[in-house]
């Protein structure tokens, strides 16, 4: 079965929002990302500068400390579907686009970004979430569970003519693989032990009639339990990927925001320039620290 996948990450500061920008239009190392395909991503805005100002001016002089900023949505469908790379896949973009506009008004969309140069394409959006009354307020859009089941469910009606359905509502599951070996981990335990008619041989022992029984019933449910174990050891596995996965993101993102501020409403030119003094400065501290252990050499 191929879902329609929707996301979504609520950002509260200009930092946060940075930081998914230089993300999403690559200004940043992105590892899962194929350099050679890049090119075929395609912006609504041109640069990431420009979503930012588009987010700025549609935010209210009055609002919370705390408040949601923009919600970035991100749109796909499982790796598996069957429509990607085909007129499928340019309908399911179009409708996707439609959607939100429907959800939030075209001049709520700061930007949109198709991404083609990862394994399985998708769309990502950038929303000042204005209600009707004017006012900023995520709650609205992205509160309670009733809502985001709403959506889900909504988003995938959109598109199920494509050949997509909606996640079973009420799952637990983050991730349409999780669903599946969910799914798989919960029917390994439903196998059935039909009952073994074996006859006894003449003058054969209660003894050996037992370990014959015994060795039928093995055999016959032994596929089943290797299978499970199998299918049990991938799960733990992908949830230990996902966790060290999530932990270096958390690590790489406190490690680059710093610097996605300060270079925030920068030219290309100063950014260059910025990256040449931080540079001489990263050597200068590296001499001066070679120095310090050299000189503590010489005390000893």
């Amino acid at each position: 079965m191929n879902y329609a996948i929707l996301r979504t990450a609520k950002l509260k500061t200009m930092g946060n929002i940075g930081s998914s920008l230089a993300h999403s239009y690559r200004t940043i190392e992105t590892p899962n990302a194929d350099p050679n395909l890049t090119p075929k991503n395609h912006h609504t805005v041109a640069t990431p500068e420009a979503v930012k100002q588009a987010i700025k001016d549609r935010l209210p002089e009055k609002r919370r400390s705390d408040a949601v900023l923009c919600i970035e949505y991100l749109l796909t469908a499982s790796p598996e579907w069957e429509g990607w790379g085909k007129s499928q896949e340019v309908e399911f973009f179009k409708r996707s686009a439609q959607w939100l506009i429907d959800q939030h008004g075209e001049e709520n969309i700061a930007g949109m970004s198709i991404h083609r140069d990862i394994s399985t394409p998708h769309l990502v959006a950038y929303v000042v979430p204005i209600d009707q009354k004017g006012k900023l307020n995520c709650k609205n859009f992205l509160g309670g569970r009733a809502k985001l089941n709403k959506m889900q469910t909504d988003f995938a009606n959109k598109v199920a003519d494509l050949g997509l359905m909606r996640g079973k509502e009420g799952s637990k599951a983050k991730h349409t693989s999780i669903k599946e070996y969910y799914h798989d981990i919960n029917h390994a335990r439903d196998f059935s032990i039909t009952t073994v008619s074996l006859k006894p041989e003449m003058f054969e022992s209660k003894a050996r009639y037992g370990e014959k029984v015994t060795a039928a019933v093995i055999e016959q449910i032994e596929p089943t339990v290797k299978a499970a174990n199998s299918i049990l050891m991938d799960y733990e596995k992908a949830r230990l990927d996902k966790s060290v996965a999530e932990a270096s993101y958390d690590t790489l993102k406190k490690r680059v925001e710093p610097y996605l501020v300060a270079i925030e409403g920068l030219n290309r030119e100063e950014i260059a320039r910025l990256n040449e003094a931080m540079q001489l400065e990263s050597r200068r501290i590296s001499v001066e620290r070679n120095n310090t252990k050299k000189a503590r050499k010489v005390s000893e």
